[in-house]
Order: structure tokens, then sequence, then C-alpha cells
């Protein structure tokens, strides 16, 4: 996984956070992915206020503010797990990695049942090649009953699992996810890749027809598309979905095809 994906998808995890805390205005900061109720202490005002401050600061790139506002709701709010998680982005963001994981580590410990805490540490370890631990983790994540986006904990958990070579593992926490949610445009769009490196080119078209449907295509879907009609042997409808990128997307070229991890 890029370093940058998973520092992008982190960031995006801290700006839901403080969305959710803002929006709610409670004692605790919680995420839009729900928490579960009594698994952390209620954070004091001036935690939030400062966690918030922090968030607001990362957004922006001023790190060094950003690490002074959640060092001072560490001060005031030591057991919570969602300022451990927001020390961990912006450690991250500063390159001090070792410093990130310890942080991600001590948030799972403080809120072990919490989904939204262990996808995002989960996310990290991936990021950082500890496929197998962060599997064990995202598994705890979509056990959360109170996780309201567990389907992004299975995308996570099939992504990771993808970049490893893992590919029946990968298949099977998809399949999951869009279990539960069956017009996710991020889990049917990476079963469609998945499928086709798998060499099934016909549940590749389904999956990819599936995702098209739902709107907002991007070149890398339509390049996607390309190599799957290339592997079904429709050299007709290859030609049609890269005439398709030519036009929309001029100036796309092709890439890894990784993606990113979601917050």
């Amino acid at each position: 996984m890029p370093r940058d994906a998973v520092r992008n998808s982190l960031l995006a995890f801290a700006l839901a956070l403080a969305a959710g805390c803002a929006a709610t205005g409670g004692p605790s900061a919680a995420t839009s992915g729900g928490s579960s109720p009594g698994s952390q202490a209620a954070m004091s005002n001036k935690g939030i206020a400062n966690l918030n401050l922090a968030q607001n600061y990362l957004a922006a790139g001023k790190l060094e503010y950003a690490l002074d506002r959640a060092n001072r709701a560490l001060r005031s709010d030591p057991n919570s797990a969602d300022v451990q998680v927001v020390l961990g982005l912006i450690r991250e963001r500063l390159g001090d990695s070792a410093r990130a994981g310890e942080h991600f580590e001590r948030a799972g410990k403080l809120d072990p049942e919490s989904g939204h805490v262990l996808n995002v540490y989960g996310a990290w370890l991936c990021e950082k090649g500890r496929a197998a631990e962060a599997e064990a983790v995202f598994t705890r994540a979509v056990k959360d009953p109170f996780y309201k986006a567990r389907d992004q904990a299975y995308f996570n958990a099939g992504k990771c699992a993808m970049g490893a070579g893992q590919l029946e593992a990968a298949e099977k926490h998809l399949r999951q996810g869009i279990e539960v949610a069956p017009e996710s445009p991020a889990l049917l769009g990476q079963m469609a890749e998945l499928q086709f490196r798998r060499g099934n080119f016909m549940s590749a078209r389904a999956f990819y027809q599936r995702r098209e449907s739902l709107g907002a295509v991007t070149p890398e879907l339509l390049d996607l598309a390309v190599r799957i009609e290339q592997g079904a042997g429709d050299a007709a409808a290859a030609g049609r979905y890269r005439l398709r990128l030519q036009q929309q997307f001029p100036d796309f070229t092709p890439s890894d095809n990784q993606g990113s991890l979601q917050p």
C-alpha cells in the first residue's frame, strides 16, 4: 500500500472525527462511524475543544499546532482512544511512524471493541506491511455492533489481503462487505478488480457493470473495464471502453490500481 494512500485515508478519518464531534456537540469525541457505548469514558468539554482544534490544524497542515492541541487534550483526557488516534495521525504526518504506531496501539487497548478505532489502526498496520496483524484488527472492527461503517472495514480488509497476495481471503472480506452494503461503489469496484486478477472475467464484468450503474465512473474504472474485456476476449467491448477512456480522460495514465484504504 503506498505511503501517501494511508496518509490520505487517515487524514480523511481525522476530518470525519472532527465533523462527528462538531455535529453532535456531545460529551465524547464520537466519529461518524459510531462508538460502542460505555467503551470509554466521556471526554471533558476542554478535551473535546482541544481535540477539535487539533484536527482542524491537522487538516490545514499546521502540524505543530495540531500536536500542541492534541497533547493538551491528552492531558485533560488521558484515557480517550480518540485522542490517541489523532495523535497517531499527527505523528504519521510528521514522519514519526514508530510513535504513530504506539498511539494507534494504545487507542486499540483503550477502546478494544471500537470499530472506528480498530479500522484506522488496521489501515496503519496494513500500510506498514503487517497484513496478518491488520486482518486480525479488521476482524475485531466488524464485530462492533455499534460501528455504522462496517463496510469500510470489510473493504480495507479485502484491499489489504489483495496487497498481500491473499486473494481468497480478500474475496471473503469483500463479499461480506457487499452483503452489508450491496451498493457500495468502493466494494463493487474492488471486487471487479479482484475477480479480474483471479481470471474470473465474467464475474469481473458483472461486478464492474454493477459498479458502473451507480455512476461517477473514474478513469481507473474504465481502464479496469478495458482489461476485463481484453481478458474475456471481447476486443470490440474493450475498444469501446478504451475510446470512452480516451475521450473522457485524455490525460489519464494507467497506474498500479492500488487505491487507498477507507477511514
